[in-house]
């Protein structure tokens, strides 16, 4: 293959195709190559993946049944001496069996009284032997009563790792929204009450230009570990979406942060942007409502404690009007986290990881501290 772009294409296809594990696994060795060899690598990959589809076809033409071997001589005529000399044998068989069954006859008919004697009392003994045992079976059947069956239980799952130093949130409320949903909604809403602008009621987000994962299931993947991890911490922990096949829109999901009176609410995100070189951490916060003479300083103090544990570049903390999520939950202190791009393959490589999800996790338990009452 020539054509970078095909070959990139057909790589991401394949990636998708794959385990988990080997996926992160192919996608690092991928990110540890230097630029000027990360094409040859993905054809080595794409060659190998189509060598592999056409010997499979080739074995599969190749198989074959054989045709059934023809058992010939098995079924040839006996020669005529042979032929005679069996019905000799099985006329003297015949006679002999005539003879026996006469004699047998005979000997049944002179003892039959006999026989009809024996047998009534053997009936007899049987039947009242099977009254005898379907008693005894039943009785032990109502005696013994049928154990209910146990429920095998469900393994809890491993909790987030929670570190020594980990802040007391003891009676803090916090929302988490993982931002998007699997399928876009194009029905509008207002963006704000006070504006006549019209946005779809939430969108699909973007996806990995490498791995490619989904915003929607990546954010997800985020709240939950995030709550796990503020749980622990003693925190009330509600999110806005547990499952990425929902229909709940920006302004639905701003409604649960003041509904619950949330100490914090936190939108996650992860950008996409048309230049590749994008990169990094930005926050988002409403340019009205309770807080917009401390929430841009809020804002910076939470990027700066994710920039730290995660180790991406910040941007400082933008005030806008253009997030429907922001403008409905603008009386309790909100937050809008973009956690890195997916259109940068060096941001992505860091978002998909574990590790980096618990960063974000330790960096908002500290952020969190500064509104606990």
């Amino acid at each position: 293959m020539t054509d970078n772009k095909a070959v990139a294409e057909r790589f991401k296809e394949i990636l998708k195709g794959l385990p988990e594990a080997k996926r992160k696994a192919l996608y690092s060795k991928l990110k540890s190559l230097p630029e000027d060899q990360r094409q040859a690598f993905m054809e080595t990959v794409v060659n190998k993946s189509e060598a592999s589809k056409v010997n499979a076809r080739q074995k599969q033409n190749s198989a074959k049944p054989e045709p059934a071997k023809s058992d010939s001589g098995k079924n040839r005529p006996a020669p005529k001496k042979k032929l005679k000399q069996k019905y000799k044998n099985i006329l003297v068989y015949s006679l002999i069996a005539v003879i026996f069954v006469s004699v047998t006859g005979i000997e049944l008919y002179r003892n039959r009284d006999k026989i009809r004697s024996t047998s009534n009392v053997a009936v007899t003994s049987a039947s009242d032997e099977t009254i005898q045992t379907s008693a005894t079976t039943a009785e032990t059947t109502q005696a013994t009563p049928t154990p209910e069956p146990t429920a095998t239980p469900t393994p809890a799952p491993t909790p987030v790792p929670l570190a020594e130093d980990a802040p007391d949130l003891t009676g803090l409320v916090i929302v988490i929204d993982p931002g998007h949903q699997m399928i876009t909604d194009e029905e509008t809403e207002l963006c704000a009450t006070w504006l006549s602008i019209q946005k779809p009621r939430c969108t699909s987000g973007g996806t990995g230009i490498v791995t490619g994962v989904n915003e929607y299931d990546l954010t997800l993947e985020y709240a939950i570990v995030i709550k796990d991890y503020l749980v622990q911490c003693g925190a009330e922990v509600i999110l806005t979406r547990e499952t990425s096949d929902v229909d709940l829109s920006n302004q639905e999901r701003a409604q649960i942060a003041v509904d619950n009176e949330a100490d914090v609410f936190i939108r996650l995100h992860a950008d996409s942007a048309n230049d590749s070189l994008a990169s990094g951490i930005r926050i988002y916060v409403p340019d009205s409502g309770s807080y917009t003479s401390s929430s841009v300083s809020w804002g910076d103090q939470y990027a700066s404690l994710l920039s730290e544990y995660c180790g991406l570049p910040v941007e400082q903390t933008r005030q806008t009007y253009l997030y429907t999520g922001l403008n409905y939950a603008n009386t309790v202190p909100s937050f809008q986290v973009s956690l890195g791009f997916l259109s940068n393959s060096d941001d992505e490589a860091i978002l998909v990881t574990e590790e980096n999800m618990l960063a974000v996790a330790q960096a908002t338990s500290e952020f969190c501290v500064d509104f606990i009452n």
